[in-house]
């Protein structure tokens, strides 16, 4: 059947938005798949972890204790050395000058202007979402605004500059607060809701990426049964000791 130009103009935006939500729904599937994949893996490695520090628990205290003692020594010596250096007949109080370690400034200035950013997406967010905003909305929406707001408080005290980035976008948008899981045409800003939802996949992905590259993961996923890496670890841990305790006589 024929449709004249403008009819086509106007089913635009319908086919535009329905391939929207489509994608959407793929991102929130893909989303909760690796939601579940890092929290499977996360708690594995903990556990994993934790069995071998019990079952080498002797070896990690004596070498910790060791570095403890050797850092110590070190700093001794350096200290009985300039203690020596300003008994010399040629010692001159060194003139105080203040030096300016420009790296340091430099980082110190991005640390700086990180926690003004922080300060100011948080602020520009938390009025847009604050549950007393809406004390006389609904209790679903009420229940919306807390949780956001809870985790825009946790964002913010983690200092994660990037992850307030994105929620500020997403409470901004106001898809944060429109926008029911599963339910695609509650979302008040179709392109802005999209993003949103790709970085989150991106930063899952990369978290799971930087666990699957620790060594930790690596020995997890090993073919060796848990006794046999034990043994090995346990040897590699004596081995460390004898090194250590030879440093430190």
């Amino acid at each position: 059947m024929y449709t004249s130009f403008i009819e086509q103009k106007m089913l635009l935006p319908s086919k535009y938005n329905a391939d929207k939500t489509t994608a959407i729904k793929i991102l929130e599937q893909q989303i909760a798949a690796l939601e579940a994949e890092l929290l499977a893996l996360e708690n594995d490695v903990n556990a994993f972890q934790a069995q071998i520090r019990s079952a080498l628990s002797a070896q990690i205290q004596r070498i910790e204790q060791l570095i403890n003692l050797y850092k110590s020594r070190k700093q001794a010596k350096k200290l009985k050395r300039f203690d020596q250096k300003k008994r010399g007949k040629n010692y001159k109080e060194p003139v105080e000058l203040k030096v300016i370690n420009h790296t340091s400034a430099g980082q110190n200035q991005d640390l700086i202007t990180d926690r003004q950013e922080l300060k100011r997406l948080y602020k520009e967010a938390v009025v847009q979402i604050h549950p007393d905003k809406f004390a006389d909305a609904d209790d679903e929406l009420n229940k919306r605004a807390t949780a956001i707001t809870s985790k825009l408080n946790e964002v913010y005290n983690n200092g994660d500059l990037e992850e307030l980035n994105r929620l500020h976008e997403h409470i901004i948008s106001g898809n944060a607060l429109t926008y029911i899981p599963d339910q695609p045409e509650t979302v008040n800003d179709l392109p802005a809701m999209l993003e949103f939802l790709q970085q989150k996949k991106l930063k899952l992905q990369a978290l799971l990426q930087e666990i699957k590259a620790s060594a930790i993961y690596g020995l997890f996923i090993s073919s060796k049964d848990f006794a046999a890496l034990i043994s090995e670890l346990r040897t590699a841990f004596e081995n460390r000791i004898g090194i250590l305790e030879k440093r430190t006589k």
